[in-house]
């Protein structure tokens, strides 16, 4: 099976929180705001909308003197009186503008001097219709053409005027941003265009197109060109975000991974040293958990530990007693007579006394096992009663008991003995109707640095026990250490 750990689910979250940093970065910038069009984002009214005012008062002034009756008998006449008096009604009626009559053969008929300008678009008289020409340089110049009544053209009316907020609107012009570049332009008869004036970062001119506005009724229009931005650097700002959001989510995500992974591992050790604890047949007052989804886990486990530690030492007292007298059995003696052994490097003194009871297999032999099992149970019961707590009993097998006196000297071990003896019942019941005087025969010897093994010092005190009986029995014989 394949495990994954807590921080692979970190990393796959951190990646796909990532991911959706990304989609929705590139949401932002599918919806980020648009430029406008070059003519919605110039202010056309603020420029174009006074000159083409102006030049269409001018083609309508021109088409009223055309048809004026003074003007047309100028023309036809030819007389400089009449054509000089009608001259002085317009200087009169509009100083700023000059008036000049021209026939349909470009010969002048008032003084005065014609532009080059104006040259021009006599030159090109009458091939754009009965609309009439216009030219311009910071002047504005209209025609029209002065009909007969026949209907026949007999010249044409030029009006000119300067036009001195050109500059000032030129510079009021609104452009897109700071970069973009923007030039006044007048065309030419070649199709060829002229710069009157220009504003801006002339360098953005050779990498774009220019956007053209028309000024209506006027030789002119205005090209703006703006600056392209490449992708690369439109796209910057929005890779930057993205990369500092992505930078920012994964240490959030891994630190709170981390973070949570040490407490589990935490949590996961505590439980592990409660299932140790359990092995060792101990446990500890408390088990602290960081994690709240670990502590009613840890709770069963620990109740479980208990009720299991609890059958264990039941078991391991069990196995360690003897079931008839209740005593400790030969495995305990043997346990606990090394454990004592070992001490003896210390300095420290140890005896044992090796106890049979008198006439056990006459009374087996008289009343049945059951009075002869009673008899041990009495026995072991005398034994428990009649010594300290310190001491050590043990039921070694049939009728021979031992009790070990840790820490104790051979002497005070014999005046242990005899408060033994004398301490005992001088007789149990054994079975309704049964009594059986009490008494025992003892071997006494204590465990010596000499010693090779721990069971010579139980050697000794078996061999004091064999005297005893051969002595007659209800005695104590000792055997100190050579």
């Amino acid at each position: 099976m394949h495990h994954t750990s807590i921080l692979r689910f970190g990393l796959i979250l951190a990646s796909a929180l990532v991911l959706l940093a990304g989609l929705v970065m590139f949401a932002i910038f599918q919806s980020r705001p648009q430029g406008q069009t070059a003519p919605e984002e110039l202010d056309k009214p603020v420029m174009a909308t006074q000159i083409e005012f102006l030049a269409d008062a001018m083609q309508g002034s021109s088409a009223r003197i055309a048809a004026h009756p003074q003007t047309l008998a100028c023309f036809v006449t030819a007389a400089p009186e009449v054509c000089q008096a009608q001259a002085a009604n317009l200087h009169a009626l509009n100083q700023e503008a000059t008036v000049l009559f021209v026939t349909d053969g470009q010969r002048q008929l008032l003084p005065g001097f014609l532009p080059g300008d104006t040259r021009r678009l006599l030159a090109n008289a009458g091939r754009g219709g009965a609309g009439g020409m216009a030219s311009a340089t910071f002047n504005l110049s209209v025609s029209h053409p002065v009909m007969g009544s026949d209907g026949k053209r007999l010249g044409f009316v030029i009006v000119e005027q300067s036009v001195p907020q050109l500059q000032a609107l030129f510079d009021t012009l609104p452009l897109p941003d700071a970069a973009a570049y923007a030039e006044l332009q007048q065309s030419q008869s070649n199709e060829a265009s002229m710069v009157l004036m220009r504003r801006g970062n002339q360098a953005v001119k050779r990498n774009a197109q220019p956007t053209l506005i028309e000024l209506a009724g006027t030789p002119w229009r205005i090209a703006v060109w703006r600056p392209v931005t490449p992708v690369a650097e439109s796209v910057a700002p929005y890779v930057l975000g993205w990369l500092v959001a992505s930078l920012v989510v994964a240490i959030l995500v891994l630190s709170f991974t981390l973070a949570v992974r040490n407490r589990v591992t935490d949590s996961l050790r505590v439980m592990v040293k409660l299932t140790n604890d359990v092995r060792q047949q101990r446990l500890r007052a408390d088990y602290p958990v960081s994690l709240a989804e670990f502590q009613t886990p840890l709770e069963t486990m620990l109740k479980l530990g208990k009720v299991m530690l609890g059958r264990q030492k039941e078991v391991s007292s069990l196995a360690r007693l003897d079931h008839l007298s209740q005593v400790n059995n030969r495995r305990s003696f043997d346990e606990k007579q090394k454990e004592l052994f070992a001490t003896m490097k210390d300095g420290w003194s140890h005896s044992l006394l090796i106890l049979d009871i008198d006439n056990f297999k006459q009374v087996n032999d008289t009343f049945g096992h059951e009075a002869g099992d009673q008899l041990i149970i009495k026995f072991g019961n005398a034994l428990k009663h009649c010594l300290r707590n310190s001491d050590f009993i043990a039921r070694l097998g049939g009728d021979e008991f031992c009790v070990l006196f840790p820490y104790t000297p051979l002497d005070r071990a014999q005046e242990l003995a005899e408060r033994l003896r004398a301490n005992m019942p001088e007789s149990v019941e054994l079975i309704p109707g049964v009594t059986q005087k009490l008494s025992w025969s003892g071997g006494l010897s204590e465990y010596s640095r000499e010693d090779k093994g721990e069971n010579e010092a139980l050697a000794r005190a078996d061999a004091a026990l064999l005297e005893a009986k051969r002595g007659g029995r209800n005695a104590t014989r000792i055997r100190a250490a050579a």
